[in-house]
């Protein structure tokens, strides 16, 4: 996929998160499942990398990241830098390609 049709299904991803973003929580695995199916991107490496692009278009867009105490709570405890550069980096820290994508528990979430 070259970089002109991945910044349109980014942009499309990313109006969508926007619209419904008064009615729930998006996951990090939301955000890894995009890169993953609607990108076509299978190497778990370039997933996170992409993925992680994202993530900073969603920061810049002013999502905030947090993560809850179990899944299923309705509270969301945000992480205490909202900074998009340190949200990145700790999301970068904790998630190890090579097990593949986060799952609905894992890492992180947005409002």
């Amino acid at each position: 996929m070259n970089t002109i049709e991945f910044d349109a299904r980014v942009k499309d991803f990313i109006a969508n998160c926007e619209a419904g973003r008064a009615e729930d929580w998006l996951g990090l695995v939301v955000v890894a499942n995009f890169v993953r199916r609607r990108c076509d991107i299978a190497d778990n490496d370039e997933v996170k990398r992409l993925s992680l692009k994202v993530v900073r278009i969603l920061m810049e867009r002013g999502f905030r990241a947090g993560q809850f105490e179990r899944y299923g709570d309705s509270k969301l405890i945000l992480w205490p830098d909202q900074a998009p550069d340190a949200v990145v980096a700790r999301i970068d820290q904790a998630w190890d390609p090579a097990k593949g994508d986060p799952n609905i528990n894992d890492i992180c979430w947005f409002e």
